[in-house]
């Protein structure tokens, strides 16, 4: 069988098509809108604007759908886009009227579990730290064998710090401070100064994966390769925060739909990185889209065994 999932960031919205059997599943097909959601907020208000270019985008993401044989069901979920976001509820009735998809908003808890879950699937670590570094919150889980342990959404992403703090793409010396007081301030918050140290980081998302890609390009590795080392992401780094002509084509050749959000997003990535005394970084393939959709398919097999038990 077939499922599509929509998953609505507040960056991009990405459309996912999987063949399932059973528990098991494996991507088919994937397409991503980035179409910058969280830059159509004001005072805490998703404006119309923003409403209609998300409802423009599921009517695309239907017609792709349409194209497909056998598709048994669409799931459409939203993580910060939505959910920090005054008017939710008239967002979400206004998508079902116009698209006709019901959109499922997440807790922050929920999306963070959701990356574990998803991960799980694929990760070749037992224990560790794992992290997803949105456009609009940062979740972070820790876990060990026996499942996981700290899970934490944060209500800083690298779109939102991008808007509340950068004039330009490249930040400036004393934007890049702000920021990072921002960060630290909302570590300190949520206690996550305490944390004990984790080697081994697993990282998921869009700004895990262009740190892959960027990494990747800067120092010549294999596609294949996912475990990137602390020195490989400082050096990255260091030809980045140069904001030269050749951080410039790096960025537009590797992922000119991030060149906002990626400095932020580098700054999070940074704190944690620090914290944690991490020595390397798995990026996953996987993460909230798929532990949803086996979040979905477990309760459908559940579902089916009780009835059969009836």
């Amino acid at each position: 069988m077939k499922y599509a999932v929509i998953d609505i960031g507040s960056n991009t919205v990405r459309l996912a098509v999987y063949l399932t059997d059973g528990d098991n599943f494996s991507p088919v097909f994937s397409q991503k809108y980035t179409i910058g959601l969280a830059g159509y907020v004001t005072d805490g208000f998703l404006q119309p604007e923003g409403i209609r270019k998300a409802c423009d985008t599921l009517l695309q993401c239907r017609s792709l759908i349409a194209l497909f044989d056998g598709i048994a069901e669409t799931y459409v979920f939203a993580t910060a886009s939505l959910r920090n976001v005054q008017n939710t509820q008239e967002a979400v009735d206004q998508i079902f009227m116009v698209t006709g998809f019901s959109v499922d908003v997440l807790s922050g808890q929920a999306e963070a579990y959701l990356d574990y879950y998803g991960v799980l699937h694929e990760a070749p670590l037992e224990n560790g730290l794992l992290f997803d570094i949105g456009g609009g919150s940062t979740e972070i889980v820790t876990f060990a064998h026996d499942g996981p342990g700290l899970i934490e959404s944060l209500p800083i992403g690298s779109l939102n710090l991008a808007q509340a703090y950068v004039e330009k793409i490249f930040p400036k010396q004393k934007e890049k401070e702000a920021m990072l007081g921002k960060i630290h301030k909302t570590f300190r918050k949520r206690k996550l100064h305490r944390l004990p140290a984790f080697p081994h980081l697993c990282g998921i998302g869009g700004t895990a994966r262009t740190l892959l890609a960027l990494v990747q390009a800067q120092q010549d590795l294999p596609e294949s390769q996912r475990v990137i080392t602390l020195a490989q992401i400082r050096t990255l780094e260091k030809a980045l925060w140069k904001r030269d002509t050749d951080a410039r084509n790096l960025l537009l050749q590797n992922c000119p739909d991030r060149l906002f959000p990626i400095y932020p997003g580098l700054l999070i990535l940074d704190a944690l990185l620090d914290l944690t005394e991490c020595e390397s970084v798995y990026v996953s393939k996987y993460g909230v889209r798929e532990g949803y959709l086996r979040r979905k398919l477990n309760q459908n097999q559940n579902q089916k065994t009780e009835h059969s038990l009836h």
